[in-house]
Order: C-alpha cells, then structure tokens, then sequence
C-alpha cells in the first residue's frame, strides 16, 4: 500500500486527507511544511505511529514516490525537515 493511502485510513473517514502528502512533517522549504506547528507536526507523527506504521517505512516510501515523481528537492529535504522539527520540539520543552 501507498504511504499516502496509509494515511488515508489513518485520517480521511473516507476523503482523501489534506496533509496526504506529508510534505507538512518532512520538507520544510514548502509551503504546506509553513501552514503547521511543530505540535500539530509531532501529532501527526504520533497518530501515524500509534496505528502501526513504521517511522523509516514511511519516509522511505514518501521518497520513494518524490523520486519517482522527479522531485529531488523533496526527496533530499527530508532529514532538513526531521531536523527542523526535532530542533523547534525540544525547545519548546
């Protein structure tokens, strides 16, 4: 199965979900990363994982589909976007 329809089940109740493309947690150079916090991040996150989906699975099928999209900005924000997060997150505390 797709990440983006991994989510979807997770999120949707049956329309497609509009954080989908998780482009919100890992790449902090767009704008869908810019319209969340880091809590509403770490919320997603914690759902996704809560549910059984594995965390490295995840990204490598998220970069997956950027690389197969020809997206390789997107593909090499991902560890920018973790780092981003995980830095805001723990200041925060």
């Amino acid at each position: 199965m797709h990440y983006q329809e991994k989510c979807d089940q997770i999120f949707a109740s049956g329309n497609l979900w509009k954080h989908r493309t998780l482009r919100t947690i890992f790449d902090p150079y767009s704008s869908e990363y810019e319209n969340m916090n880091g809590n509403q991040k770490i919320e997603i996150l914690e759902k996704i994982l809560k549910n059984g989906v594995e965390l490295n699975e995840l990204i490598m099928e998220y970069k997956d589909f950027y690389f197969d999209e020809n997206k390789r900005n997107v593909v090499d924000s991902v560890e920018d976007g973790l780092i981003n997060l995980l830095s805001k997150s723990l200041k925060e505390k």
